[in-house]
């Protein structure tokens, strides 16, 4: 507000004058004070007035920086649920991309397998027809030759002991089917008769058991001829002029060592067949293989070819299948799959053009 101030003072003078010549000229001097009084008057209504506009600017201010806050909250908010949507989205359409480059790797291998079994199942059903067929017409070989044998042995068997099949004969048609009608017969004989029919029956007893063991000694004599026979009929009396080699199958594998500078050489033979000759086996492919000049490689036939490519596969779905029974990461088993499919395609394959 406007308001007024009085100021009181007093202003000291002092002077020289001088003044023209006559009888009394000369300089004179002069001092006093002069009394001052001031007043002030301060008008404040301006002021005032700015102030109270410059409050009514900040209340108005302070309206906006809430209505901005609230606002900045809001899009904040926004933007935080757009984000978070965004990276749920993004998050997810990895995944489902990741699964179903799994579920087209696991198609594939799954596809491979089904065509692998179908092949195999396919040999397997064309090898049963081809051993069905050797059975069936083997065993009907065998079953006629048993079948005339056992009418042989029935003939050779009852010529040599027709007296006692008679008697067998007899005993079964007149003592067994006919003893009510021979009962009478029976009653009047007496003991006699019946200790002859008994001797009979005991009599054909021992005939049948001698008759059973004659057919087990037959059977036990003639098994190395039957045998004989047997491996006869499946051979081929085919003569040679000149000695048949024999192939087997040998393993020469070198790799680099990771404990010293060089390189680890090993030779697979089969077990089935001596000590001695193995050695000399594996001395001679040591000696073929580590002669650069001697070992001359070409590209392999496509039939070879064909044959590695589809034991590599089966071996390599063996491999997969098992990795993923196992617990161990699906993404390493797949990417060695993929890596060992991919350095097999790339791979050219060649064989010896010459053996040992």
């Amino acid at each position: 507000m406007s308001y007024s101030k009085s100021y009181h003072a007093s202003v000291p003078y002092s002077g020289t004058v001088s003044y023209g010549p006559s009888q009394n000229g000369g300089t004179k001097s002069y001092s006093g004070s002069v009394p001052v009084d001031i007043t002030i008057n301060v008008n404040t209504a301006p002021f005032d007035g700015s102030i109270n506009k410059f409050n009514t600017s900040v209340i108005a201010l302070g309206g906006s920086v809430a209505a901005m806050n609230a606002a900045q909250c809001i899009a904040i908010k926004k933007t935080a649920d757009e984000i978070s949507a965004s990276l749920i989205k993004g998050f997810f359409g990895t995944i489902s991309t990741e699964l179903s480059q799994q579920i087209q790797a696991l198609s594939s291998a799954i596809n491979a397998g089904l065509g692998l079994i179908h092949e195999q199942s396919k040999a397997v059903t064309e090898k049963k027809g081809v051993m069905e067929g050797d059975y069936n017409r083997i065993t009907g070989r065998y079953i006629k030759l048993f079948s005339d044998l056992d009418d042989e042995c029935f003939k050779r068997i009852y010529a040599l002991d027709k007296p006692s099949f008679n008697i067998s004969k007899n005993v079964i048609r007149e003592l067994i089917s006919e003893s009510s009608c021979n009962a009478a017969a029976m009653n009047l004989l007496g003991i006699d008769e019946a200790s002859s029919s008994k001797m009979c029956l005991f009599v054909s007893a021992l005939n049948r058991k001698t008759l059973e063991i004659l057919r087990t000694m037959h059977s036990y004599i003639n098994q190395e001829s039957s045998i004989k026979s047997m491996i006869d009929s499946l051979l081929f009396n085919d003569e040679l002029g000149e000695n048949i080699p024999l192939y087997i199958p040998v393993i020469w594998s070198e790799s680099d060592t990771l404990e010293s500078q060089g390189t680890d050489q090993n030779c697979f033979i089969t077990n089935d067949i001596n000590q001695q000759e193995k050695k000399t086996i594996a001395d001679r492919v040591k000696n073929f293989c580590r002669d650069i000049n001697s070992a001359k490689w070409k590209p392999a036939d496509e039939p070879e070819k064909e044959m590695l490519n589809r034991e590599f596969n089966l071996l390599a779905e063996t491999q997969f299948a098992a990795g993923m029974n196992a617990v161990t990461d699906e993404t390493t088993q797949q990417r060695v799959y993929k890596t060992m499919m991919s350095l097999w395609q790339n791979t050219e394959i060649s064989s010896l053009e010459r053996s040992l």
